[in-house]
Parts: C-alpha cells; sequence; structure tokens
C-alpha cells in the first residue's frame, strides 16, 4: 500500500480518536469551552508524525466536526475564529516537528494560537457576558486561558512522561521510512 495512503489513514484515526476524546470532557464551562482527555494534544499528532500538510489537513477535519456536533454560531467570523482557525491550528506542529521537544514546542504554539483565536472571538462576539465589574477583555482572556492552557499544561505532562515520549518518537522515526 502506498505510504502516503497509510498515513492518510492513521490521520483520520487520530482525528477519530480526537473527536471521541472531546466527548470526555473534565471540566465543562458554561459559555462553551472544556478540558478534555488529551484530544488537543492527540489531534497534533498527525502534524508531528507526518508533516505540516497532512497535520493541517487532519486539524481541519477535527475542525468540522467540532463544528457539526455542537456549533454555537453568532456570526461568520465567530465560527472561523472559534472553529476552524482554533482548532486548524494544531496543524502547526508540523513546523516543529524536526526540532528537539519540537511536539512540545508546536503544541504550545498551537495552544496559544488557540487561545488568542478564542479570545478576540470571545471579545468581538460574547463580550456582554462578561460580570459588571470586569473588564471585558480580561474576562475573556481568563475564561479562556481557564480551560486552554490548564489542558495544554496536562497535554505536555503527559508526554514529558519518559515511556510516552519514547513510545511517540518510536512511532515518528517509524513512520518517517
Amino acid at each position: 500500500m502506498n505510504s502516503y495512503i497509510k498515513k492518510f489513514a492513521v490521520s483520520a484515526l487520530f482525528v477519530a480518536l480526537a473527536y471521541a476524546l472531546s466527548f470526555v470532557k473534565i471540566l465543562h464551562l458554561p459559555f462553551g469551552g472544556s478540558i478534555t482527555l488529551f484530544s488537543m494534544l492527540v489531534i497534533s499528532l498527525p502534524s508531528y508524525f507526518f508533516g505540516v500538510r497532512l497535520g493541517f489537513m487532519a486539524s481541519f477535519a477535527y475542525a468540522l466536526l467540532q463544528l457539526i456536533v455542537d456549533p454555537y454560531i453568532v456570526h461568520p467570523a465567530q465560527l472561523l475564529l472559534d472553529y476552524i482557525i482554533a482548532f486548524s491550528s494544531f496543524g502547526i506542529v508540523g513546523f516543529f516537528r524536526n526540532m528537539d521537544e519540537g511536539l512540545i514546542i508546536g503544541f504550545v504554539v498551537a495552544c496559544i494560537i488557540r487561545f488568542i483565536s478564542s479570545s478576540i472571538s470571545g471579545y468581538v462576539f460574547f463580550r456582554e457576558y462578561a460580570p459588571e465589574s470586569w473588564n471585558p477583555i480580561l474576562y475573556t482572556v481568563i475564561y479562556n486561558g481557564s480551560y486552554i492552557f490548564i489542558e495544554c499544561v496536562f497535554s505536555i505532562i503527559l508526554i514529558s512522561v519518559k515511556q510516552i515520549k519514547v513510545t511517540i518518537n518510536h512511532y515518528k522515526k517509524k513512520w518517517e521510512k
């Protein structure tokens, strides 16, 4: 079987796994957003294993699945910020795949992009939900950071475990051939 088809099929499996894990919510916030069981990390793996092209395809497919399942859309720009850009950002991990600690660095960059995208959306489209005594910018930054960065930190801790790191790097080398 063609190597690209195998990589594409494995990427599709990662999309399905990330999607399934997105339903395992450790914490679900009232106005959207949740800490999931490593779904952001899993959707980063196609990009880390196979590069930017398949990584962006996989993360874009994941973004579309997130959009289909439980959308909350108030404006086309908000759809782009909260779904397409936020989740497709994990394809960026592929740019860091050949660096030492590339998965961690790329994953943190993707989390930051998702955070910025979601925070812009939060401020522009949902600032009226900020408590009266709060600055809307501060509110949206804290709200979005509270779930995005917590899952990011948990994911970094997981991939820093020696056995997990060794396994991830083993499969990356296996699929580079």
